[in-house]
């Protein structure tokens, strides 16, 4: 189920569209050959009943197991969705403390901007840059620029 959930092209939609209407419509493609083709020539004897009950419940399995699976997976999407808003909320809550001068350099340091372009971007001196980004590491609880980075996924 995990495997769904990291592959970002995977969603329930497709899951629900694909899987379930295929098992019902093999299902009803099945009926359609024993009801029409195969029980009038056999006519329904005994082992036929018993072979049709046998396709009968590996259908009803298959249709139970689907219908869990996308549960569980519904489940586990809805809680990693609390994660994720969690950590956005908290994310937003530590950006709004950061200076407007700090921002402007955040959002420098995302454009993979040096130390030096910043400075010649912003007319501020190397030391005045470094005290901002300190500043922005303490508030944004990280050590370095690739934590930067990596808190904002770039």
């Amino acid at each position: 189920m995990y495997r769904f959930l990291e592959n970002p092209n995977f969603n329930s939609r497709h899951f629900n569209s694909v899987l379930l209407p295929s098992i019902a419509a093999t299902f009803l493609g099945a009926n359609y050959i024993i009801f029409t083709e195969i029980g009038p020539l056999l006519k329904w004897n005994t082992s036929f009943v018993v072979l049709y009950l046998l396709l009968l419940m590996g259908f009803i399995f298959s249709w139970i197991y689907a219908g869990t699976m996308n549960k569980i997976y519904l489940e586990v999407k809805n809680q990693l969705q609390e994660v994720e808003d969690v950590e956005v909320k908290d994310l937003q809550e530590k950006l709004k403390i950061l200076s407007r001068k700090e921002r402007e350099v955040l959002n420098l340091i995302l454009q993979f901007k040096s130390n030096q372009q910043i400075c010649d971007e912003l007319f501020i001196s190397l030391s005045t840059l470094k005290s901002h980004i300190n500043r922005i590491y303490k508030k944004l609880e990280v050590s370095k620029r690739q934590d930067i980075l990596k808190l904002f996924e770039l």
